[in-house]
């Protein structure tokens, strides 16, 4: 995430998105008293940092190769599989803080891909990978 920067906000604004209390004690005499203050970060456009106004984050996926664990067939010499490390394609999420003009630029470069394709889910959870044997 790409905060330009975090700035105190009036308890007004408490409930809007974005905005955080922080708790804050306080000594009053012999005592602790607990202080609300309110915050809200400042986000910027990750491509162009002057960029803060309608700034939103972005999540998405690009096939990618990773490494991939899998059961070679063979033993160890203490008698457990052998594992060994392979190259497959998957999928890598990241996100991207990005500015209205950005996030035209990204929709209109995915948007060839995006006509052709099946709409999908985006997955709750990402299954833990499966040791494989090997082929």
């Amino acid at each position: 995430m790409a905060v330009k920067e975090t700035i105190q906000v009036d308890e007004s604004q408490k409930g809007e998105p974005g905005v955080q209390e922080v708790i804050t004690p306080v000594p009053v005499g012999n005592q602790i008293v607990k202080k609300a203050t309110y915050w809200r970060s400042v986000l910027q456009d990750d491509l162009n940092p002057e960029v803060t106004e309608g700034v939103t984050t972005v999540k998405f996926a690009v096939p990618a190769m990773v490494d991939e664990e899998y059961e070679t067939g063979e033993t160890n010499e203490d008698g457990s599989k052998e594992i060994s490390i392979r190259q497959v394609l998957d999928l890598k999420w990241y996100e991207a803080d990005l500015g209205a003009e950005n996030l035209t630029k990204l929709q209109e470069t995915v948007k060839s891909f995006v006509a052709v394709a099946r709409e999908s889910e985006a997955p709750a959870a990402k299954p833990a990978r499966k040791k494989r044997a090997a082929k």
